[in-house]
């Protein structure tokens, strides 16, 4: 894929030249880091994304968007969207095109609680890894560079930093932007290895995951529940299917409640005796979702609950590593987009000439996304506890989870992107103006 100016609802947008003397390091090579990276480079801003590892992995398996997401990739750069749109995956029946997600009564033979709809885009899905390689095309040659995993980042007098790597090299850059996901380093150094926020908290769940090819599904789950997105609800319990890779695959999530987690990793292998077991009060339906994950791992389930803030100086945190939610909601991937979509926007602003300037752009962008960001990991918990049936004013109460469903995503579908990230540009600029800094004279 060609890299193409952006020019999309972004008055900023430029040509790749050296428009800005900003050098601009990336920690981590996810969808949020990645969109941020192409959305500077196409803005005129120099940006090298650092990720951890050193090969590609299944990580994360299928992540599932709303109108939101895709807007946002939209405005960063068409070029996201182009990508997202050549792999993605909607319902499989022309009927459920606006639908979100249909919820199923768990206990029963998958009886309908509800279909959510989301008007216009209803629920798009993409195979998270696949997705990522085809952004990384997106980024000049060389801009890319995998095992960077970072084990310290340093503050010189000039006020550059320093990225110290595990492989003993090192980086300058004037500002970093740390995108390194749930165990994030950057976060642990940004906040203080002592901050009680510095680490995820465990969030009583775990999940057994699993892809399978819609072949097999079809024949398990019958074509309506393999062909499109549900969740099934039930005790203490819940999983979540929808197709990915255009339709080929299905996605698979088992999750159950666990008031804690006994193990040093947050992968443990299991087994299909085990994983059935621990669905053998579900109805048909999910035990037969269950009985498709050949060879079933313990995932725990971790979120950042709380930040006290996401930047410090001329460094900032996006996506899980600021914000990581659990997967109940569909949103926290959306998320990151948002992040890239406002942080790309200030820096390209043309009020922001020097280094000196970038902190009120981190403080503008903390300022907006922080709130937004936060209530998303809190409501995410939420909702996994309704579809589990423990929800605190829904309970085992069918009518009120309904009730409940068809409303809770509508304030995170339908934010007006354009206007958060005018706000944040006008945060921004009312920040220059009393700064020592300062610009707008």
């Amino acid at each position: 894929m060609a890299i193409r100016q952006s020019s999309e609802n972004n008055d900023d947008a430029r040509a790749p030249s050296a428009r800005k003397q900003l050098n601009i390091a990336v920690v981590g090579g996810g969808l949020g880091g990645l969109s941020l990276a192409i959305g500077l480079v196409q803005r005129g801003i120099s940006a090298c994304v650092y990720e951890g590892a050193s090969s590609w992995t299944d990580a994360g398996a299928g992540l599932v968007f709303a109108k939101n997401s895709m807007e946002a990739m939209k405005k960063i750069s068409p070029d996201i969207y182009e990508a997202f749109a050549k792999r993605s995956s909607g319902q499989g029946w022309a009927s459920k095109k606006t639908t979100y997600m249909d919820y199923r009564n768990g206990l029963t033979d998958g009886e309908l609680v509800t279909s959510v709809v989301c008007a216009n885009t209803g629920q798009e899905s993409v195979h998270r890894t696949l997705f990522a390689k085809d952004l990384v095309s997106l980024l000049p040659e060389g801009s890319f560079r995998m095992g960077k995993r970072v084990v310290d980042i340093t503050t010189r007098d000039n006020g550059k930093y320093t990225l110290n790597f595990a492989d003993g090299e090192s980086a300058d850059a004037d500002v970093v932007v740390g995108g390194d996901g749930i165990k994030s380093r950057c976060r642990q150094i940004l906040l203080g290895e002592n901050s009680p926020e510095a680490d995820p908290k465990f969030a009583e769940e775990f999940a057994y995951r699993g892809m399978v090819p819609m072949e097999k599904a079809v024949a398990v789950l019958g074509e309506e529940f393999a062909r499109n997105s549900m969740v099934n609800i039930g005790p203490n319990s819940l999983t979540t299917t929808y197709p990915v890779e255009k339709g080929t695959l299905l996605n698979l999530v088992a999750a159950r409640s666990l008031e804690k987690w006994e193990h040093d990793e947050w992968v443990v292998p299991s087994s299909q005796e085990a994983a059935k077991s621990d669905f053998a009060g579900c109805g048909p339906v999910m035990q037969k979702v269950v009985s498709m994950i050949d060879k079933p791992s313990m995932w725990a389930l971790f979120h950042h609950p709380e930040c006290p803030t996401f930047y410090k100086g001329n460094f900032a945190l996006i996506g899980d590593a600021a914000h990581a939610s659990c997967p109940h909601q569909g949103a926290g991937c959306g998320q990151a987009f948002e992040d890239a979509l406002v942080m790309c926007n200030l820096l390209a602003d043309e009020t922001i000439k020097q280094p000196e300037h970038v902190e009120e752009a981190f403080a503008a962008y903390d300022a907006i996304r922080r709130p937004r960001t936060l209530k998303v990991v809190k409501t995410s918990k939420e909702n996994g506890d309704i579809c589990m049936m423990r929800g605190e004013s829904t309970g085992e109460d069918f009518e009120k989870i309904k009730a409940t469903l068809d409303e809770r995503f509508h304030w995170i579908w339908h934010e007006d992107l354009d206007q958060q990230v005018e706000t944040a540009k006008a945060t921004m600029r009312e920040r220059l103006q009393g700064s020592k800094h300062s610009v707008l004279v």
